[in-house]
């Protein structure tokens, strides 16, 4: 079977990813056995960003951009990210009719907004979601996915979409997101903060355990916890400096390393193309997404690896050079991608927002303009009856998860 990776190279690429491909050289794959152990050694000397957005700022599109590009310079708004990468694709042959979509974001439901754009293309994802964004479906799962996929010309084609995520609110909180019907902020990405302060807490060579060792409790968290502790030792990151920003982008770069080690296990480049993007997604929502006259809430996509690979041959490629399309076409397409067609995007730039009606609705399950949930009322006693009844575990002393003598 011809299985293995891309033979060539041809760089289309100005800079970042053009480079991006010796990024990962040396670095401890899935199944390493051994982890090598680096010093810790400090690697950065970045300053703080004071972001305090005024409410006149919040509302100002571009002065947003201008925020996120701060933390992510390669960030472009989803739906330009989106249009650019279909037209990329569509060059080389891959089209939504051709060619299934995999998908790896997330649990988080705040990724939807991603996906929905990616199905809006390719219809129905196969999705590997995992929190965080880890990897945990193995060769099986990648191939699964592939057996798929529509067969045009004889060929099976693949595109692969693969980013973890972050919270920059519409003030400049990295780590905020407001959430549908539920008061204060909550964090996004949860587990990448969790797994940072476990990191500053206990250092990383607590968490840099062997291949195949995780929590039967928390399997994805472990699994993330202890690949990106290997990767961050290995690229000798100093804990002092780490922020939730770079441990985004640490988590970025070691998911991408999976991805592309299951693909080189899992795909047959004499039968199939694929594509790979990758990279951060970015939610920069209102600051209090319940507030009827809140600033817009936006979406921006950090890029990353970006390439192809037709009959074995690899090209990277550069979104950002693939020329943008009207403020009219891409609010077009942003509506109809969103399905809000009774609200359209109000920008009239490459960044649109996603209109509150079509957020509230994806992500909160509200049906009206009122982020209000509606009181849960008691059924009538009839009704409690009728669907009542008795249940019998037949094996209930059945082995738990966590037992190890079972």
């Amino acid at each position: 079977m011809g299985v293995g990776p891309c033979k060539g190279s041809v760089t289309l690429a100005h800079d970042g990813p053009t480079t991006s491909s010796n990024q990962d050289a040396g670095a401890n794959k899935i199944d390493d056995k051994t982890v090598p152990q680096n010093p810790i050694l400090p690697t950065s000397n970045s300053v703080p960003i004071r972001l305090g957005q005024t409410e006149m700022q919040q509302h100002d599109l571009q002065e947003r951009a201008k925020v996120i590009k701060k933390h992510f310079p390669k960030a472009l708004a989803l739906d330009d990210f989106i249009s650019r990468t279909e037209v990329a694709l569509a060059g080389y042959g891959f089209t939504g009719e051709n060619s299934i979509a995999m998908s790896n974001l997330c649990r988080d439901e705040s990724c939807i907004m991603l996906e929905d754009k990616i199905e809006s293309i390719f219809g129905s994802c196969f999705s590997t979601h995992g929190l965080g964004g880890v990897l945990t479906c193995g060769v099986v799962g990648i191939k699964a996915g592939l057996s798929h996929s529509p067969i045009v010309g004889g060929k099976e084609q693949y595109v692969f979409f693969s980013f973890p995520h972050i919270a920059i609110d519409s003030a400049g909180e990295v780590g905020k997101i407001s959430r549908p019907n539920r008061p204060g902020a909550s964090s996004a990405c949860g587990a990448l903060s969790a797994c940072l302060g476990i990191f500053k807490a206990e250092g990383l060579d607590a968490q840099c355990k062997g291949p195949g060792v995780h929590d039967p409790l928390d399997p994805e968290l472990s699994i993330l916890r202890q690949r990106l502790a290997r990767r961050l030792r290995h690229e000798k990151k100093d804990m002092k400096e780490l922020d939730l920003v770079g441990i985004t982008q640490a988590a970025e770069r070691t998911i991408t390393s999976d991805l592309e080690q299951l693909i080189e296990k899992a795909v047959d480049t004499s039968k199939a193309n694929y594509a790979v993007f990758t990279g951060v997604q970015i939610h920069n929502w209102a600051a209090d997404v319940n507030k009827d006259d809140g600033p817009p809430s936006l979406e921006f996509v950090s890029v990353g690896k970006s390439y192809v690979c037709i009959n074995g041959e690899r090209t990277y490629l550069d979104v950002s050079m693939v020329p943008s399309l009207a403020p009219r076409q891409l609010r077009l397409l942003a509506t109809a991608s969103s399905g809000a067609a009774e609200e359209q995007p109000s920008s009239n730039s490459v960044v649109q927002d996603i209109p509150r009606s079509a957020l509230m609705r994806r992500v909160g399950g509200v049906t009206g303009r009122s982020a209000e949930p509606v009181a849960v009322s008691k059924p009538a006693d009839g009704w409690q009856q009728f669907v009542k009844t008795d249940f019998q575990d037949a094996h209930p002393n059945a082995p738990k998860m966590d037992d190890k003598d079972a």
